[in-house]
């Protein structure tokens, strides 16, 4: 179902597409959506936007406690009231990742997003660099994947913010590394 673009995380985003368009508010679609519009099919069990800090006010103040219902542990977490798929809003401007390691990366605003598959999500280079500044294997494997899958090059780093190029050179050494291909 997920990989038809089926069942409940894609029926939040359409929810949420559809609510946040009719109360005229923009947003991006980043994390494991945004992976299967860059030709990397991997499942995800919630919906990460970036909205600005004006546009989440509004909606927390339009829809929370009626299409959604907040998470008490997380500010910026709802749920969807009808799929009980997670919903999290990350707001353009603010650091993105781990602030330690990085302090120039941050969630874009946006009017940066491109179409892409049919999402409102924001360029490759983009979610690589929101991918390695969280400093987390996991993301590091989906930007493995990433480079696998569209083919990049090592000198694609040269787009990237210099606080992940050598992380991304890792991550294409990997890559393109033969005993790691095909797992």
């Amino acid at each position: 179902m997920f990989f038809e673009k089926t069942g409940p995380v894609w029926e939040t985003l359409r929810n949420l597409d559809r609510r946040l368009r009719d109360a005229g508010l923009d947003y991006v679609v980043i994390g494991g959506l945004a992976l299967n519009a860059y030709r990397y099919p991997r499942q995800t069990i919630d919906v990460d936007v970036v909205v600005t800090a004006d546009a989440f006010s509004r909606f927390m103040d339009e829809f929370s406690g009626k299409a959604y219902r907040r998470d008490p542990r997380l500010p910026r977490r709802v749920r969807d009231s009808q799929t009980e798929v997670p919903i999290d809003f990350l707001i353009a401007g603010e650091i993105a990742g781990l602030a330690t390691k990085n302090k120039s990366v941050r969630f874009p605003d946006p009017k940066e997003r491109v179409l892409q598959e049919d999402l409102r999500t924001v360029s490759l280079a983009r979610l690589i660099e929101l991918k390695l500044v969280t400093w987390r294997f996991k993301d590091w494997g989906d930007v493995v994947e990433l480079i696998r899958r569209n083919k990049l090059s090592e000198s694609f780093a040269d787009q990237l913010d210099p606080v992940v190029r050598t992380p991304y050179r890792e991550c294409f050494d990997q890559a393109n590394d033969p005993k790691y291909e095909g797992s």
